[in-house]
This record gives C-alpha cells, structure tokens and sequence, in this order.
C-alpha cells in the first residue's frame, strides 16, 4: 500500500500468449495524469502503433481507475479508453454501477488487454492475480444471463461484460456492468473483437490515503449538499431534463428537424414516475440514487424491471423518432442494456431511417420490408437485436449512421447528424450554439459530457448578455475541469451537484495524493490529458472539426423563434478563436509549448 490514494500497479494481460504481469507505475506519471482518462490516453498514446485497425489484436483496451475511484460520495465510476471502431479516434468511455470501486479492491489502478484470443474468455481478477477462463458457454448470451452465469460460478463478483453487440463487433457496442454503460463510441466491439466476453472482480485490498480525515470531511459535505441541490435529480434522474429542453426549444426531434416535441408530456421523467415506477437504485456510495427502477406489467412490451431510461434515451428513442410510446422506449433502453448498445447512437440511427424514409431515399426494400415511419415503435424494437446480431439490414445498421448514409448516397449523408462520425447527444445546435459548438470539439466525438456546457448555456443562461464568443475560456475551463473528474474519478452528475469546483477538486485531490497541487497546476493535469487526446487524434488523421451540413443550411421547422440555421462563417469564426484560445495553431495543433508539458 501507499499513501497517495494509489496501488501504483497496472496488469497487463495479452490474450494471444494468455501472459499476466504486474507492471509498476511511476508517481510522476500518476501525478502528471492522475488515473482514469488520463492513464488511458498515456497509455494508448505510447501501446497503440500509429494508424491500427481498431479491431486489430494490438489495440490496446485500457481500464483505469482513480485516487477518488471508492473513497466517497460519487466515487462509482471508471474509465475505458481504447482506439474507437466509430470515429477511428480516442475512446474514452466512463461507467458506474459496482465495477470501478471493486478493481480497485484488487491492488490494481489500471488494467491493459492487448491480443486476442482464439476463443471465448473471460478474465477473473482477484487480489493480486488474474485468470483467464473459457467463456464458451457464455458466447452468444445478454449480459444479464452472462453475469448471473458467472456470479453462480465465481460468487461475489462485480462483472463487466458485452452482449451479442460487442461479440458481433457493431460499431457503437457498449460495455455493461449490469445496466450501467461504458456506452460510447464502441469500446465494446474492442472487448468482443478480443473474445473477451467478461471481465469478473474481487478483493479486500484497500489504498491508503494522505489525509484520510479530510477527504472523509469533503466527502460528507458534497453528499450533504448534493442532497439539497440535487433533490430533483435523486427523485428523476436525467430525465428530470426532458420538459426543460422541450420548453427551451432545444429537444431534437425527428432527426433534429425540430427542438420541440409536441407530444412530450407522454415521455417524460413525471409520466415515468408515476406509470412505472418501483424502487429508486444508485451506484456505489450514492446518495442520490438517480438509477429508477421500472416496471411494465402487461401488454406487448411486458417488463419485470429495467433501470432507466435516462435523458439521452428518452431523446434518441423517443422525440427524435417522433415517437410518443414510451413503453417502447423502456423496451429499447432494457434491449440495448442487455444486448449492450449505446443507447444514444442506436436510437439516433433510427430517426435517420425514418427521416430518409419520408423523404423517399430509402424505401422497405432497403430494410428487409420494414417500414420506418415516424414513431413506428414497433419496427424499432423489432430491429434492435437484428442490429447486435448483425442479421440482414442489421448488418449495414451496425455500423452507425454515418457508414449507413455512405451506402445510400450523397442525400442521406446530408441529412446525418454527427461529429466525428460519433451521433449527437440530445443538445439542438441552432438554439445552443456553445452547447452545440462544444459536440463538435469535443474529442471523442459529438459527447455532452465532455464540457457539460448545456449546464452553462441553457440552465444558467450565462451567455445571453455577451454571446457564446466572448466566453471562450469558459468552455475551456469546462474541458479541463471535466478531464479532471474522469481522471480523478467521480461522477459528473453528482459531483455537480456537491460542489465539486476546481478548489475542491483540489482540497480533494491533495487529501488523497498528498501531491500538494495549486489550482492551477491541477487545472494544467486536465489541460494535458485534453492536448494528449487532441494529439492522438491528429496523429490518426481526425477530421476537420465541423457541424453536420444540415445545421448551417437548414432552419428548424418548428414554428418557435431563434430556430435558424447557424452561419458556416461564424462557426468558423468562433473554431479560430478556440484554437488560439488553447494555444494551438490555426489547423488545431497543440504548440511546442504544449508538448512541453506532456514530457513527451
């Protein structure tokens, strides 16, 4: 043990050669990058060989925790970075649930798979060791079947493992540690190109902290506020958010034709309250315990429980397919949860079908006799296993809107709404331009929880007054600020909530590490790992950082005011002065006194 909220040891497991091994981790690279997000981008930058195939056996998955990662209030969580299958850049992928706090039992902060193996495994981590085990069994079966059947074999175990989607290699596949996602960009299809189906956890070890009073002091007063602040989020979870979008005119809807949904009051978080609810559930060492539980008791889309849907879902499934049944939805999210599909992308491909569809650029001959009308709920949940199975159009369908649009033409591509070929999250562009601006720079593709910028623009309308441009620094504190949180590793959602600030972070940060940061030198921790990302990117050939078409040559249609198109020049405009504004140059690279301060 140490006394820096480390183990300081990384496993290092090749699945060609079945080798383990116990490698040690420098406190400089600790300090520099301070676990999670950051371990993952070092250790991708310097494992990864320039330019391989993501589903190459050398792509590096890389499972990191942090110093805070089980110490306190919203401690759950995770990171997973790896080469993306869907953008072809950095994946860094974050989870709750029970997984993170028990690898961290383990004696390890970082796990790192290379190879593949030539048949179903998976791995058993115990304190100090790890084992690999035929999964044989377990191929071709949903996550939940999957860790019932491990947790029978192994017994208290924590799982994280993939469905038939990460097996089948889809694009957008996620990894699951019961219904919470390590969701985007496809870190499962990397798991399940590397025939690991599960990766299982126990121990009793624990890390030894530099002022164990004092993070136990910040821990309990972030929980008691967040208590106070975040009732409404303890009470809905995310989806306590849809009606505010809805009202705000910035809910996507239809294929982001509109930022308005007129039927929303059928799918909102009060409709799921009080048809559906069960029981509230958290994350490990949560207070708020955001994790509904629903039920649907009868009729054709029958569930015994399924936890969520968030936010995100209620968009993807529900307004931006026109579609008002929120049965349906609960389905999708529970099909998705199982089968392990981000939620996000698989719902926004759907809504691009059904846009193409009433426009006639595709037609039922094009999706084996499916029909894909607005709302058409039944199609939707008839085609999602189709998708983790890869079977008939399911097939095209895997691969993500963007490569789906490449095979039907020049006017589906048009109407596709992505960043860096990663689909949008629920933010309309044309009424939130920063929120809309941060999607695009945003470096693992379109992700609101890179700079959480929504929380600035629409919840607290700070860039009314003054514009977007003229706040520039603020979106950079917010991606670094938000590096910082899945580094050090806390839940975003809750650690706003409890006032988790850079002066806390680093009152915090210190009582774990004892490394005795200034704000400012834990500001420049996340401005690393960010330059670090940017220059992966770059060196993988990442696009040019630009708006899906649509949003600079095509106004909403929904009636309400402020709904035109954003002008191409100003976005243009506003991409230089970020660029300067991180000191990079003006094609968006990082200068030499940033590579400086990666001790590259």
């Amino acid at each position: 043990m140490t006394g820096n909220g480390f183990h300081d040891r990384q496993l290092a497991i090749d699945l060609s050669t079945g080798a383990a091994s116990d490698q040690k981790i420098s406190t400089e690279i600790l300090s520099n990058f301070a676990g999670g997000r950051g371990l993952g981008i070092k250790f991708l930058w310097e494992m990864a060989p320039e330019g391989i195939d993501p589903l190459d056996p050398e792509n590096p998955l890389i499972l990191a925790i942090g110093p805070y990662t089980g110490a306190g209030v919203f401690s759950a969580f995770f990171n997973v970075t790896t080469k993306s299958p869907l953008t072809g850049l950095a994946a860094g992928s974050h989870c709750g649930g029970f997984w993170g706090p028990a690898f961290k039992r383990t004696g390890y902060d970082c796990m790192t798979v290379t190879g593949a193996s030539d048949k179903p495994v998976y791995l058993l981590v115990e304190e100090g060791k790890a084992t690999i085990k035929d999964a044989g069994h377990l191929w071709g079966k949903g996550v939940f079947e999957t860790e019932k059947l491990i947790k029978d074999a192994e017994g208290e175990v924590e799982i994280l493992s993939i469905g038939q989607a990460g097996e089948n290699l889809v694009k957008y596949a996620a990894m699951m540690n019961g219904h919470r996602a390590a969701g985007r960009s496809g870190v499962g299809a990397v798991m399940g190109s590397k025939k690991l189906k599960a990766i299982a956890v126990k121990g009793k070890l624990s890390v030894e902290y530099a002022d164990p009073a004092k993070v136990k002091e910040v821990s309990r007063n972030g929980g008691n506020q967040a208590m106070e602040t975040g009732k409404a989020f303890g009470e809905y979870g995310s989806s306590m958010a849809f009606n505010f979008f809805n009202e705000a005119h910035t809910l996507p809807t239809r294929n982001f034709r509109a930022g308005c949904f007129e039927q929303a009051g059928k799918i909102d978080g009060e409709t799921l309250k009080e048809k559906y609810f069960v029981k509230d559930r958290g994350c490990s060492k949560c207070p708020l315990k955001c994790g509904n539980i629903h039920t649907i008791k009868d009729g054709p889309y029958k569930l015994n429980e399924i936890e969520g849907p968030e936010y995100e879902t209620l968009m993807a499934f529900g307004s931006n397919c026109g579609n008002s049944n929120i049965e349906s939805i609960l389905m999708a999210n529970y099909l998705c949860n199982d089968l392990g599909l981000d939620t996000i992308s698989c719902g926004d491909t759907f809504a691009l079908l059904m846009d193409l569809f009433e426009l006639g650029i595709i037609k039922e001959t094009d999706l084996d006799g499916y029909s894909m009308n607005w709302g058409e709920h039944e199609n939707i949940v008839a085609l999602i296993p189709k998708i983790a199975n890869r079977q008939g159009v399911g097939d095209l369908l895997a691969e993500g809107s963007y490569r789906a649009a490449v095979t039907w033409g020049e006017k589906a591509m048009v109407r596709v709404i992505h960043a860096k070929k990663q689909e949008y999250p629920g933010y309309e562009f044309r009424r939130s331009f920063g929120t809309g601006f941060s999607l695009v720079t945003s470096n693992r593709g379109a992700c609101h929880l890179r700079a959480g910028l929504y929380v600035n623009e629409l919840f607290l309308g700070e860039f009314k007054e003054s514009g977007f441009e003229s706040n520039m620094q603020t979106l950079l504190d917010k991606e670094n600020l938000l590096c910082l949180y899945d580094a050090f590793l806390s839940c975003k959602f809750g650690g706003r909530n409890a006032g988790h600030t850079l002066p806390v972070l680093t009152e915090l940060m210190n009582a774990l590490t004892g490394f005795d940061y200034t704000e400012k030198e834990l500001s420049l921790v996340g401005e690393r790992i960010w330059n670090l990302e940017r220059l992966y990117n770059l060196r993988e050939g990442v696009e040019e950082d630009l708006p899906p078409a649509r949003f600079y040559q095509e106004s909403l249609d929904d009636g309400q005011p402020d709904g035109e198109a954003i002008t191409l020049e100003r976005f243009i405009a506003a991409r230089a002065k970020y660029y300067q504004t991180r000191g990079w140059d003006e094609n968006g690279t990082p200068g030499a006194d940033k590579l400086t301060q990666l001790s590259l």
